[in-house]
């Protein structure tokens, strides 16, 4: 990672009716572009952005790709009376941001949808102009492959598929090492909301049989394998034991006990307690969601051989989505970024367990050693160049194994 420009930088702004405060924060200067969510919850700080925003830069450096982190978000109650005039205000206000640097998605409290429609109806033209800018393509085509976000791909469309994608193939990368087929892996899955249909959609079509499914009300369960696909066509506010007739119904709790080939998280902060991690039955953790599991869970894991995906690689999909979507140099179709996203999960993930395995560290580590060895061009485009996108011509891999100089794969095209 280059020396220069890496010093945090905060945006602040508060808004004029309610008073609520609200922060733009760059995690580093390194890059023509930043790319981060956006948050609406009540309380937020510049200091949670700040790790979050943090964490965006870990996701882009560990991909190859040529961008910086960043965070923003509104300490305002989404439920509040006010939301959509809050959110629209400070849209507003990251009007300059958004046209020249920041590439904005959506975050807890927010969607994409509402996002990018606000800031079309401000005249900005899309939450990710910036993008357009930074990668140097004409606005036809800027917006020829941002419309494949709204292609449905099956049950859902490209948009709300993207992340959950790349959730469960780096869960089928894990697996992968261990040496089993998709085929013949069980998941329990924790979340059913948007990220946790996605990944359960991506499941199915791998063949994969989901044998337990938690949200917050309790759990569906059958050994047999849960029919997800009837699952997902029914309306994800309802608690997931009412979604089926034939499963068994148990307490949320009961997920944490039941064995599975691997457990993926797909939903808050802190999943798996302490005491859970010291029993929990499987043998392979994905975590999608931020903060899924506690830095002491996630050590109580590794201490008894379980293999943890971390949160900042499980929850990257939305970072190697921008990769397949914008790196190719032509516009790709809904299903081919899908299969790329896969397949940059599949390499990377493996990347990170051979690594683990042949240096005796954790997979975090392995991360962040990828992460902390990236090397940034500032002249570059963003996308494009990830060591990790199938359609490069240069070998891929390797870059778990050794971070102390770039690997051929590492290298920029000349």
């Amino acid at each position: 990672m280059t020396d220069g420009g890496t010093m945090v930088s905060v945006i602040e702004y508060a808004d004029p009716v309610v008073h609520c405060p609200g922060y733009l924060v760059y995690d580093a200067t390194d890059c023509r572009l930043a790319a981060g969510g956006c948050r609406m919850q009540a309380g937020l700080t510049a200091d949670t952005l700040k790790t979050l925003a943090g964490r965006m830069t870990l996701k882009q450096r560990v991909l190859g790709v040529n961008v910086d982190g960043a965070k923003c978000g509104i300490a305002y109650d989404p439920r509040g009376p006010h939301r959509e005039e809050v959110l629209r205000r400070f849209v507003a206000f990251l009007a300059g941001e958004l046209t020249t640097r920041f590439s904005m998605g959506c975050d807890m409290g927010t969607r994409f949808e509402e996002l990018d429609r606000m800031a079309a109806a401000l005249g900005i033209g899309s939450a990710k102009t910036a993008v357009r800018r930074a990668q140097r393509i004409t606005e036809h085509e800027f917006r020829a492959r941002m419309d494949l976000l709204d292609t449905r791909v099956g049950l859902l469309t490209l948009g709300q598929r993207r992340a959950g994608q790349a959730l469960a193939h780096s869960a089928l990368a894990a697996t992968a090492h261990t040496g089993r087929r998709d085929s013949e892996v069980s998941v329990a899955l924790q979340g059913f909301g948007n990220l946790g249909r996605a990944a359960a959609l991506a499941l199915l079509e791998a063949g994969v049989r989901i044998t337990v499914v938690a949200d917050e009300y309790g759990c569906a369960v059958d050994p047999r394998g849960l029919d997800i696909a009837r699952m997902l066509t029914l309306d994800q506010r309802r608690p997931v034991q009412s979604l089926l007739a034939e499963p068994m119904r148990l307490p949320r709790e009961a997920l944490l006990e039941l064995p599975a080939d691997v457990l993926v998280l797909a939903a808050g902060e802190d999943a798996v307690t302490p005491s859970q991690a010291a029993v929990l039955p499987v043998p392979i953790v994905a975590v999608g969601a931020n903060c899924g599991l506690s830095p002491i869970a996630e050590q109580l894991l590794l201490d008894r051989g379980v293999v943890v995906v971390p949160d900042f690689i499980g929850g990257i999909g939305g970072s190697a989505s921008m990769e397949a979507l914008f790196g190719p140099r032509a516009t790709p179709t809904a299903p081919e970024v899908l299969d790329t996203i896969g397949a940059m999960m599949r390499e990377l993930v493996g990347d990170i367990l051979c690594g683990a395995r042949d240096r005796r560290v954790s997979p975090r580590q392995v991360a962040a050693d990828i992460a902390a060895s990236a090397i940034v061009s500032p002249g570059d485009k963003p996308y494009g160049a990830s060591p990790y996108r199938p359609s490069r011509p240069a070998p891929r891999g390797g870059r778990g194994r050794s971070v102390r100089t770039p690997l051929k794969s590492e290298r920029r095209p000349s």
